[in-house]
Parts: C-alpha cells; sequence; structure tokens
C-alpha cells in the first residue's frame, strides 16, 4: 500500500500483469504492475503453462519491464520458473533489456546452481570410484599431518603463532576440567574388576591376588585406555565442534585473510595440550582404579589396608610397567587432538555436517585408539617387554 501525498488517498498497488506479444521470430514478455511477494504469480504462472504448448525451439523470448513495474526476490523466483519451462521447450531467452542489476542477480543465481549441479556430480562420481575417495581422504589426512609436524618444528624455533595463553586454556580443560568424569571411571573400573577377579580367584582360595589383577590391569591397559575413551568422547568432540564453528562462522577464513595458519593457530596449541595431560591423568586414573580395588578388598573381603598395598607393591616388578601404559597415553592422547581438530578444519559449512564431524570425530579416534593399543601389545610382546 501507499499514499498519494496530494490528495491523502490510499492507493492500492496494481496486480502483477503478464502480456505476451509476438514479434518476428521472437516473443516479448512484459512485466507491468506490483510483482512483489504481496501478490500471488500462481495465476501468472498458469497463464505461462497453457501458452508453453506453442513454443518451438526457434522461439526466442525476451523480457521487459514497463514504467510502473515493481519487484523483489519473489520476481526472481518467477522468473527462473518462467526460463525452465522456456528452456525444456528448446527455446532461448533474452535478458539484456531487463535493468543491470536484475540482470546481475539471475546470473549470480544461475552460477551458483552450476557450482551446486557440480558438486553434486562430483559427489555422485566419489560415490562410483571408492578407491578414489579413499585415495582422497588419504591425501588430507597426509597433508594435515605434515603441515602440523611443519608448524610443530617452527614452534621449537620460535616462530610460531600458536600463543602460550591458548595452551594454558586448553590444557586447564584437558587436565583438571576432566578430573571429576575421569575419577569416576576410573574408580568403578578398579571397582568392577575387583569384584569380578574375586569371584573367579576366590574358586582357588588365592583372593588376596585381586590386588594384583587390579594393580597390573590399571596401569597396563585400563587406566590409558579409559582415559583415552573419555577423552575422545569429551575433549575430542569439543575440539572438533569448536574448529568446526569457527569455520562455520567464517573466523577461519578471517584468520587465512590475515595470514595465520589455522593448523598452527588453533590445532597446535590443542593437540599439544592434550599429549602432555593424557599421562597425567593416565597416571591419577592409575591410582583411583587402585583405590576402587582397595574399596572392595577392605570392606568385601576383608584385607587390611597395609596387607593389601604390600601386595600392589610386590605386584609391580619394576617401573616399566607403569612406563608402558604412560607410553601408551601419549600416542592416545595425540590421537584424540589430531583427530578432533582434524575433523573440526575440514568439517563443512552446515550445522548438519558439523554434526556429523563431531561424530565421526568420536568413532574415529576410539577405533583408532583400540588399534594403536593392539599395535602396541604386539610390539612389546616382540620385543619381549611383557
Amino acid at each position: 500500500m501507499s499514499t498519494d501525498l496530494n490528495s491523502g488517498k490510499t492507493i492500492k498497488p496494481i496486480r502483477p500483469l503478464l502480456k505476451i506479444e509476438e514479434g518476428d521470430g521472437f516473443y516479448s514478455l512484459l512485466f507491468s504492475g506490483d510483482w512483489t511477494i504481496r501478490h500471488p504469480k500462481g495465476d501468472r504462472l498458469s497463464e505461462f503453462d497453457s501458452f508453453a504448448g506453442q513454443l518451438s525451439d526457434k522461439n526466442t523470448f525476451r523480457f521487459q519491464l514497463s514504467d510502473d513495474f515493481t519487484w523483489d526476490t519473489s520476481f526472481l523466483l518467477f522468473i527462473q520458473n518462467i526460463e525452465q519451462k522456456i528452456s525444456t521447450h528448446g527455446a532461448g531467452v533474452d535478458f539484456s533489456s531487463l535493468p543491470e542489476g536484475l540482470a546481475n542477480l539471475l546470473e549470480k543465481n544461475k552460477s551458483n546452481e552450476s557450482l551446486e549441479h557440480g558438486r553434486v556430480e562430483a559427489l555422485s562420481g566419489a560415490e562410483d570410484s571408492v578407491f578414489e575417495q579413499i585415495l582422497l581422504n588419504f591425501l588430507r589426512v597426509a597433508e594435515f599431518w605434515g603441515k602440523w609436524m611443519i608448524f610443530l618444528w617452527g614452534l621449537i624455533r620460535g616462530k610460531s603463532f600458536a600463543r602460550g595463553r591458548d595452551f594454558l586454556v586448553a590444557c586447564r580443560d584437558c587436565g583438571a576440567s576432566a578430573l571429576p568424569i575421569v575419577t569416576l571411571i576410573s574408580y568403578l573400573t578398579g571397582l568392577t574388576m575387583a569384584f569380578v577377579g574375586s569371584v573367579q580367584l576366590e574358586k582357588f582360595n588365592a583372593t588376596i591376588y585381586t590386588a594384583d589383577l587390579v594393580c597390573l590391569a590399571m596401569v597396563r591397559e585400563m587406566g590409558p585406555l579409559m582415559v583415552a575413551i573419555v577423552m575422545a568422547g569429551r575433549t575430542g568432540a569439543s575440539f572438533a565442534a569448536e574448529i568446526g564453528s569457527m569455520k562455520l562462522n567464517e573466523e577461519v577464513d578471517s584468520l587465512r585473510t590475515l595470514g595465520i595458519p589455522a593448523i598452527d593457530f588453533l590445532v597446535l596449541p590443542r593437540t599439544l595440550a592434550l599429549f602432555l595431560m593424557t599421562p597425567l591423568l593416565t597416571l591419577y586414573a592409575d591410582i583411583v582404579g587402585i583405590m576402587g580395588g582397595l574399596t572392595v578388598g577392605t570392606q568385601v573381603m576383608g584385607f587390611s589396608a597395609l596387607h593389601y598395598f604390600e601386595q600392589t607393591q610386590s605386584a609391580l616388578l619394576s617401573m616399566w610397567e607403569i612406563y608402558s601404559g604412560l607410553w601408551k597415553s601419549l600416542a592416545f592422547g595425540l590421537i584424540v587432538g589430531l583427530v578432533g581438530c582434524y575433523k573440526g578444519i575440514n568439517s563443512g559449512n552446515s550445522s548438519i555436517s558439523l554434526g556429523k564431524s563431531v561424530t565421526s570425530s568420536v568413532v574415529v579416534s576410539i577405533t583408532l585408539i583400540v588399534i594403536a593399543d593392539a599395535l602396541f601389545e604386539l610390539a612389546y610382546s616382540y620385543l619381549g617387554l611383557r
């Protein structure tokens, strides 16, 4: 609605009108009236549908606008529908008479549609060639790993964009903030192993060896493994969500515009923090798990705390029992950090792809952790360290 300033009367906008005129080898589409969202355009589209049966590949349609023409983006959608119907019948279109701004918008929308169509074809082609997709993913991982190593060397040389403050914040989030959940999981793990072990060892009248079972299982396997799984679900997913959100909000692109590598500035502090905090959390988890076994030993099996600790100490024949778990935890922490950051950096530009990246980071991290644990055990056995 608009108002005449002279008379003060309200003037109703003219409804959208489409006039089709036939020329020498072409048709002229004359648009007049109000082509905004305030007026439905279904009737005009139906009129053109009834006319579409007369089209041939020799026809060209020229789009023209009258002086009283008004429009908004809904008019663009109408023109796209008309153009699709014209293209279906093999006819051509001529936008030369349209205003420059409107023609540019139509051209820009065409380029976006072509780009999206190319992406769809690329994805469908990738589905057809599984080997190419695997190779592409491998190259992306190799590129990410190589850049991380290069920026790590730059940090050692003192040439890095990584900030110490970001490293300390990441250490707090990976370390102290994770203590409650690590405490709960480790204590219940030690408690459960003591219960299960005592039931079996009682058949041989050897329940005191429950202390050996809990101690060795925690320092060798369960301590580093449970901490790594907890950190994959807690911290690795957090890394993927943080960096993925920054990419979604174009903050990563802003860093690139300023000449700051995202891997150097965002990934390096987080991965190094998790790499250093995971062994500390593993030591803490070992102690808490042994305390869980102590609870069962003293409260259920009737051992004294001194007797239980002596048996635990005798089970640790050398410090290698502890070191073997710590070496694993270093590798697990690096795996979780790199996978979480990689998934965040390579996340798409939508909330759906961000959610998939977070989920994928947890699944891939846990899978690689289990594989790495098996490889460590094979290496220890081959070297005679077990």
